[in-house]
Order: C-alpha cells, then sequence, then structure tokens
C-alpha cells in the first residue's frame, strides 16, 4: 500500500508539473551563467610578465614531436599538427651543457632580445634539484649549469670565458620541485650515530606526513641533516641566484616559484614556510616570495593545508584540459576561475596573492599522438582575448605568468615561428604580450 501511495504521489506531481508548464516558461540563454561580456582592461599600468623558459633538451624537441609540430593539420589523415616551425630550428641549447658552444650562446641571445622587445620582464627557469650529502652553497644540480648559460655567467670556450649571453634588461626566476629537496628520490636515511638504517626516503602522502616521516637523510661532517634541513640547504644554496642583478624580485624579495606545491604533506604548512622564510633570513639575509604553482582546474579551498603561508599562488596551463565543454567558451570558463580563485585567497588567506598564469596554445597531438583533449591552436585574437582575461583577474602585484616561450611537446609556446611556413606567425605573440602588458 505504501509502495502504491508513493507512484500516485509521483504521478500526480508530474501532472502538476506538465499543466503549469507553459513554452515561455522554459530556460532562457538569457539566464546562462556564462551570458556576459568580459571586460576589456584599457592598458593603463603596468603589469610585470613572467614567462616559463623550457628545457629544450628535457625532451620537448625530440625529432618526432618536432616533426608532428611542423605537420599540417589533415583529420582524414589523423594529423592534428599545428603547421609551425620555430625560427630557430630545432636547437637544444643544453643536450650537452659541458659542451658550450658560439651557436648555443646565439640561439639563448636571440630568444633574449626577442623577450625583451615584446615586453617580457622575466623568464621561470626549469626546477633545480637537490644534491645529496651537500651543504649550502652548493648543494643544486641538474639545471644550474642550464641556469648559468642562461644568465650568461659561463661562456662558450673550455675555461668558460668565451662568448656569453647578455641578459640586459631581462630577469629570471628560479623554480625548485618541492619534492625534490624534500627527499623524494629515495634517499638512504641514518641513524642518529651516522649508521644507515638500511631504509630509504619515501614520497610523502596523506598517511606519510614530513613532520612524522622527517628522516635523517644526508650526513656531513660528522652531523645528521633531516628532510627539513636540506630543504633549507636548498634554499639558502639559491643565494648564488639571487645576488644576481638579473633576479626577479617583488618589494625587494627574490620570487621562487614552487612545482608541486600540493604535495606538501604536513601538519602545518605555514609553520613549515614560516620557519623555511626565518632560516634562510637568518643565514643569507633575504625575505622570501614564494609562489605555489596550482594544478589547472582545482578548487583553491582544497589545499589550505597545502598553501598556507605562501605569498602568492598561480595555476599550471588551463588549455591542459578533459572536459570537453571548457573549451567552447574557454575564455569565460577562464575567467570565472580564475576570479573566484582571486576572491577566494583575497577574503579567505589574508595577504595571499593571486598570479594568473595563460597559454597561446595547447596541443596533445604533437606530444604523443593522443586525441582525448581539446585543442587550441596559435590565433592572435584568441591570445590577445586571453591576454585581457589575465589582466582583468591578476592580483595585488598585477604580475601575469605565461606558459611559455618554448614548450614545443605540448606547442604551448610564443617563440617566433617562420613566417613564411604553414600557419606561421613571426613574433606576432611576442608583440601582443607589449601591447596588452607594457606601458613603458
Amino acid at each position: 500500500m505504501r509502495t502504491m501511495n508513493k507512484i500516485l504521489f509521483y504521478v500526480m506531481a508530474g501532472m502538476v508539473l506538465f499543466t503549469s508548464c507553459d513554452r515561455d516558461e522554459g530556460p532562457d540563454v538569457d539566464d546562462n551563467f556564462l551570458n556576459f561580456e568580459i571586460p576589456v582592461i584599457k592598458q593603463t599600468e603596468e603589469y610585470p610578465v613572467g614567462v616559463y623558459y623550457r628545457n629544450p633538451g628535457g625532451g620537448g624537441q625530440d625529432k618526432a614531436r618536432y616533426e608532428r609540430m611542423m605537420m599540417e593539420f589533415d583529420t582524414k589523415e589523423g594529423r592534428l599538427g599545428p603547421w609551425l616551425e620555430p625560427v630557430l630550428g630545432n636547437y637544444g641549447i643544453d643536450q650537452n651543457p659541458n659542451n658550450i658552444t658560439d651557436v648555443m650562446i646565439e640561439v639563448v641571445q636571440q630568444q633574449v632580445d626577442w623577450c625583451i622587445d615584446g615586453g617580457v620582464d622575466f623568464w621561470i627557469y626549469p626546477a633545480i634539484k637537490a644534491k645529496k650529502n651537500t651543504l649550502a652553497p652548493n648543494c643544486m644540480e641538474g639545471d644550474e649549469r642550464l641556469y648559468n648559460i642562461l644568465r650568461g655567467t659561463v661562456g662558450s670556450d673550455v675555461k668558460g670565458s668565451g662568448k656569453k649571453v647578455n641578459m640586459k634588461s631581462l630577469n629570471f626566476v628560479a623554480t625548485v620541485n618541492i619534492e625534490d629537496p624534500l627527499c623524494k628520490n629515495n634517499w638512504e636515511t641514518y641513524n642518529a650515530d651516522g649508521t644507515l638504517t638500511g631504509k630509504k626516503t619515501t614520497t610523502l602522502s596523506n598517511t606519510v606526513l614530513l613532520n612524522e616521516n622527517n628522516d635523517i637523510c644526508s650526513w656531513v661532517d660528522g652531523k645528521g641533516y633531516t628532510r627539513t634541513d636540506m630543504f633549507v640547504e636548498f634554499f639558502k644554496s639559491l643565494n648564488t641566484f639571487f645576488q644576481d642583478e638579473h633576479y626577479y624580485r617583488v618589494n625587494g624579495k627574490p620570487m621562487v616559484v614552487l612545482q608541486n606545491a600540493h604535495k606538501l604533506y604536513t601538519a602545518d604548512c605555514k609553520g613549515f614556510y614560516n620557519d623555511l622564510r626565518a632560516a634562510v633570513k637568518a643565514a643569507i639575509g633575504e625575505d622570501l616570495f614564494l609562489v605555489a604553482q596550482q594544478d589547472q582546474w582545482s578548487p583553491p579551498a582544497r589545499f589550505e593545508y597545502f598553501y598556507k603561508g605562501v605569498d602568492a599562488v598561480t595555476n599550471k596551463n588551463m588549455l591542459n584540459n578533459s572536459e570537453w565543454t571548457r573549451s567552447v567558451a574557454y575564455d569565460k570558463f577562464i575567467y570565472l576561475n580564475w576570479e573566484y580563485h582571486r576572491e577566494f585567497f583575497r577574503d579567505n588567506w589574508s595577504g595571499t596573492d593571486f598570479i594568473p598564469t595563460g597559454a597561446p596554445a595547447f596541443n596533445k597531438w604533437v606530444d604523443n599522438q593522443e586525441k582525448d583533449k581539446p585543442t587550441v591552436f596559435h590565433d592572435p585574437d584568441v591570445f590577445r582575448t586571453m591576454c585581457n582575461v589575465m589582466k582583468s583577474q591578476a592580483g595585488q602585484h598585477k604580475i601575469v605568468f605565461i606558459d611559455s616561450f618554448n614548450d614545443f611537446q605540448y606547442t604551448s609556446f610564443i617563440e617566433p615561428t617562420k613566417p613564411d611556413y604553414g600557419n606561421g606567425y613571426g613574433t606576432k605573440f611576442l608583440d601582443i604580450i607589449k601591447e596588452e602588458f607594457d606601458v613603458r
């Protein structure tokens, strides 16, 4: 009987709903949340522009990807190529960083000059790695050599005194993958007496918190150093770059971008960052400006226990997206996403800024021939719109990031291409940056 009553209730409710509806009472396009015009921001103030500089030798310029990048778009043949060829060709400036050549220096110098002409203020370099059992100022390895090439501190001859890059007015920022200095890479661990435990550091997680697993992972001159100790040593080593006149600063503080900041699993992230700042300040006299890089399309409140204590939060490439419905109105979806982030940090995390990261294009097919994500080709009008969205949602310091100068792996680059080849655009994307963000 009870079941029958429920059936009758739903039937009657449906009849009432049906009879009460009128054709004119249906959904109206005017009520859609995307039915708005993005305000056009007039260029009246300076927006500092940081552009990610990718490691060419890191896989983005291998032969297969480069050839796909040069292919014409043809769905019948299964090709989704953007049909572009960079002016400088398939260079690889650090494929052998121990054998610097004049040509390598000339490549970087041209890139520096292009960026200066295009109104770019600073490059954001690839993440540096930490070195085990080594203290400041020498516990860096990997892309440290690339940093030295790019900033012009080593030359093209055997002694390093040959032809060098002149950074001129272009600055740079260091990137740290937060997992690496916190010993993700299976470092051996030590007992308090310096003997090996036979165990190695493990990746931090929601069940392996840093404060409960702060292993001694380095041993130097009869003293043990924990994960957090080595993290501090690593940041103290960055002073090598902080002292460079071309290092980018915000209110006098050297900026550092933190990759994978959402993997700082600790019971007190704000306390962790406060301790880091205090230790660095005591050691090298520098106050840090920390920028946490967040995964694209992620809600900010999810990371309260990871990001609190940083100065600003930015996002990864928003065009790297599996949700096809967003791609029909990227500009508005991204505008609303960034608006929510900026207001959330402003209203809930006092003093935390937001730095939008825009992108000129994205092509997953060039990377691995997959077609599971929307493809965005280089279109000057689309990029100009994206620049306006960045200005609309820039935070307190008006800083914006662009991904990237030379990411050929996903074709998300602004590096000049040959205008007489395929869909080549010359220096157009750099010209747009200057027009949209530079008032000099």
